[in-house]
């Protein structure tokens, strides 16, 4: 369970007393925190509209919009604010230990070699996820944090802040009713933070499609001006597709943990914008092969094979208090996976992206230790693996004319009621 927040006007909203008290408290000069009120204090604004410019105006409260010192100040300002949240907060609780591989979770069995950590929130420039494990503890969480922020002068926008809960697999858990300040929090099955979409399915599935809408909208403003302007070479429009659709399309894709039907989507796309660029119609019978070959361009998966190599390898050589880290050598403190098929986990799927590109997963940390042979290794495999992706479809490709091409044997199943014969007994009982 998760809560979104949303504050009226951040950087407006911070009190300039608060601001340059926080900032001496961080231990800034005296004389830095007087220049920076300089910058701040006497400050008047004007209004244009239809070219003409209004009379000057004081503005005594929040941080300088568009001053380079802003953002700064303004991590520092929340900074503080968290800092005043008490520890009895509700928060999730993770154990990990760096030791023994990653993939060998029986590591994090022994109690005494792994390290407790929580994770209370995530807060990121003004935009705030606070989690919590069940409704009572959202609760909670959501009075705790409207009284520091209205303690420090900020104001909770009740109507863009939501709730959303990750259901457990083959349960519907109710609405929590969240309120804040008599206002109850809309419930939403998704939400868009940080450009990713988060559902109340534990799944990339609606990540992906709001990635796919976007990569078609990126493409359809470009369409005129790039694609279907003749003045530029075929080579120039791919590499614009590349450039803007496909980074579009792919997009935190190192951190996705995908299925076979989301890869078959962002493969369909890419294969889609591509003909339409490169004028190949459906009646040529052009084979996905053949489009990449001719585009010069690799299939979605390698790609996403490449980033979610690279990402690894930066993960790995972070230090081992960073959050990123702590979640790949670590799990949840509490609960327990389903039985039978539990959801894809992303170190199930880094192991077997790295069984896919030859690199051994017993011996990968090692690798990624040096950031430069890493980069080969991570190259080199994912070549290898393109390579061999595309003989393995030509070859199914092989298949499929030969068995087209071999001679239908005759029908053998006789009707009861007339002279017809046929091939399969589910052609006889469509027929009867």
């Amino acid at each position: 369970m998760f809560i979104f927040w949303d504050l009226k006007k951040a950087f407006d909203k911070v009190p300039r007393p608060a601001m340059w008290a926080v900032l001496a408290r961080f231990g800034c000069p005296p004389d830095f925190v007087t220049l920076v009120r300089g910058l701040h204090d006497g400050m008047v604004g004007r209004v244009c509209h239809q070219s003409s410019l209004s009379g000057p105006f004081s503005i005594n409260g929040g941080l300088k919009q568009g001053c380079v010192l802003a953002p700064t100040c303004f991590s520092l300002y929340t900074a503080a604010m968290l800092n005043e949240i008490p520890p009895d907060t509700p928060t999730i609780d993770l154990q990990f230990r760096m030791d023994g591989g990653v993939f060998n979770l029986a590591r994090l069995r022994a109690k005494t070699k792994t390290t407790k950590t929580l994770l209370r929130e995530m807060q990121y420039a003004d935009d705030n996820a606070t989690p919590g494990q069940t409704a009572e503890d959202l609760q909670r969480t959501a009075t705790t944090y409207n009284t520091v922020y209205e303690r420090f002068g900020m104001q909770v926008n009740t109507d863009k802040t939501k709730a959303l809960i990750q259901h457990p697999p083959g349960q519907i858990l109710p609405n929590i009713n969240t309120t804040i300040n008599e206002h109850t929090l809309e419930d939403v099955e998704q939400f868009s933070y940080l450009g990713s979409i988060l559902s109340s399915t534990p799944t990339c599935k609606k990540d992906v499609e709001n990635r796919i809408r976007a990569a078609h909208s990126a493409y359809g403003r470009l369409s005129c001006r790039v694609f279907n302007n003749h003045a530029l070479t075929m080579a120039t429009k791919i590499m614009v597709f590349q450039a803007i659709v496909l980074s579009t399309l792919l997009y935190a894709c190192e951190t996705w943990t995908l299925y076979r039907s989301d890869i078959q989507s962002l493969e369909r796309f890419q294969q889609y914008k591509l003909r339409q660029i490169l004028k190949i119609p459906w009646e040529s019978h052009t084979t996905n092969v053949a489009v990449l070959n001719q585009a010069s361009v690799t299939s979605v998966e390698a790609t996403i094979i490449h980033h979610r190599l690279r990402w690894a390898g930066h993960v790995q050589r972070m230090e081992p208090f960073r959050l990123p880290k702590i979640m790949l050598y670590g799990e949840l403190a509490n609960g327990t996976r389903p039985r039978g098929a539990p959801k894809l986990r992303y170190k199930d799927q880094l192991k077997r992206t790295l069984a896919l590109t030859n690199i051994d997963p017993s011996s990968w940390e090692q690798t990624a230790r040096d950031r430069a042979t890493w980069r080969r290794a991570v190259h080199h495999g994912t070549t290898a693996f393109e390579e061999k992706r595309k003989e393995n479809e030509e070859a199914k490709r092989r298949r499929r004319r030969e068995r087209q091409e071999q001679p239908r044997p005759p029908p053998t199943l006789p009707c009861e009621l007339c002279p017809r014969l046929f091939h399969h007994r589910l052609g006889l009982s469509s027929h009867i």
